[in-house]
């Protein structure tokens, strides 16, 4: 491990400093000041919204506010001029953030971030000169994302970005490497890690805190390839880190088998293991170790398939999955033991990650209407969480939204914040990369007494 504790000085030796080890730093990120993690996390147990990638430091995929009741409607929408296939709004005090990729080419990349009032969609700024954004994560006064890199382009604009939450306006960046996982912010810290090893940074100014080599990396491409809770850090890779110090406190080996997919809650840290077998199929299990040693608690085996990229959800007690190689299968296991709780078949398919409120599951998908052929609609699902039933589904009108002529619109991941859900849609399974950025839609939905269109179409189907 390497430690790069920076000494305070004057601003001119400073920014000598940031720019020799890659950092560009604006006016507002010469003022910094680096204090440790707090042990406490309660602030991440009592999230209320969607402030990163999986909603918060822990990775689950849940919040503890309500979601839309009893019903929804469409309260805005809009065109979003590039898509955010893959990415998740993320919400706070009544801004919504949106990171949208224009340009995915071979060459280059571009896009930006804006932010919008929850209520109206009023444009409060837009941030375009960046290259293609990650999930965003809302610190206390700016956001931080990685971006995505083209691998034919060695001359790409990538790194580690902080921009001012309320003008949008670059504060540093990070462009020593170009690719890093997505970050999480605690008090003054930004924990994150690149090809070379895990980081700690100062918020303030992108400056390494401290650094441990080989660990974390880029194990997990994905959003959400790292958590934290209780003052330590965890990673794709097995390895759980003080987030003091970057000191190793357990490491999970084996050469044989990847540790993704992993959300923090209950005391445990649940991952997704696959197990590689050599000439026959993966074998994957869900494992529950203890945060403070890696200990197994209790582990449940879902069988062989191919590497399940979709994340966990885990609250309320239940920790829910997509059943590996099924686009529509749910299982639901208690999260203390590992049985079998319920497992949901669902009509429809491109279904999006699972969220989690007020003790009801939501999730995106795509429906295809059987009284209509070729009718195909994207459409979001509130089931209970006790039991896997449907409460209801919402069909999503896109109409006044520019569409692909193929169909196939899905909505993505939703997220639930201040009362509202938000969601985005996507042209699923077309075969042109373009129709990816130029028909993709975003949604905010908010509480209706009335039933959601297409809810009978959809029960009459399911039920």
């Amino acid at each position: 491990m390497q430690e790069d504790n920076q000494p305070d000085g004057h601003q001119n030796s400073r920014r000598t400093f940031l720019k020799t080890v890659g950092i560009t730093v604006g006016a507002a990120g010469l003022e910094t000041t680096t204090v440790a993690a707090k042990d406490d996390d309660s602030s991440t147990d009592k999230a209320t919204n969607w402030i990163t990638a999986r909603s918060n430091p822990r990775r689950t995929g849940a919040v503890s506010g309500t979601g839309p009741t009893p019903y929804t409607a469409t309260n805005w929408k809009m065109d979003l001029d590039g898509s955010m296939h893959s990415k998740e709004p993320v919400v706070k005090d009544g801004t919504v953030y949106l990171a949208v990729t224009t340009n995915n080419g071979s060459a280059d990349s571009d896009g930006y971030i804006g932010a919008y009032d929850t209520e109206t969609g009023e444009q409060q700024w837009k941030q375009s000169d960046l290259p293609t954004p990650k999930t965003p994560t809302i610190g206390e006064q700016m956001l931080y994302f990685s971006t995505q890199v083209s691998e034919t382009n060695e001359e790409n604009r990538g790194g580690l970005y902080a921009i001012d939450s309320e003008s949008g306006d670059i504060v540093w960046s990070r462009t020593d490497s170009l690719k890093w996982t997505s970050p999480i912010a605690i008090d003054q810290r930004i924990y994150t890690s690149n090809v070379d090893g895990a980081y700690a940074l100062d918020s303030m100014t992108g400056e390494t805190i401290w650094k441990t080599d080989d660990i974390g990396m880029l194990t997990d491409g994905s959003d959400g390839a790292l958590s934290y809770a209780n003052g330590t850090v965890f990673f794709s890779d097995g390895t759980a880190l003080d987030a003091a110090r970057g000191r190793v406190q357990w490491r999970v080996t084996d050469a044989d088998s990847a540790f993704g997919n992993h959300v923090v809650a209950n005391g445990r840290v649940y991952y997704l293991r696959t197990k590689y077998i050599e000439d026959d199929d993966d074998v994957i299990r869900v494992e529950a170790r203890s945060v403070n040693s890696g200990r197994i608690d209790w582990a449940y085996d879902i069988g062989t398939s191919n590497v399940m990229e979709r994340r966990f959800a885990v609250a309320n007690g239940y920790v829910l999955f997509y059943e590996p190689g099924s686009d529509n299968t749910i299982t639901a296991l208690n999260a203390k033991t590992g049985a079998h709780v319920w497992t949901k078949e669902l009509v429809g398919d491109y279904f999006s990650n699972l969220t989690i409120a007020n003790k009801t599951v939501y999730l995106g998908g795509r429906y295809m209407d059987p009284a209509n052929p070729g009718t195909v609609r994207a459409a979001i699902h509130a089931l209970d969480i006790t039991t896997g039933e449907r409460k209801w589904s919402q069909l999503l009108d896109e109409s006044d939204l520019e569409t692909s002529s193929e169909g196939l619109l899905a909505a993505g991941t939703p997220a639930v914040g201040d009362g509202k859900i938000y969601a985005t849609t996507y042209p699923a399974g077309s075969v042109f990369d373009y129709h990816y950025l130029q028909y993709s839609n975003f949604f905010v939905l908010e509480s209706s007494n009335s039933v959601p269109d297409g809810e009978r179409t959809i029960a009459a189907q399911s039920d």
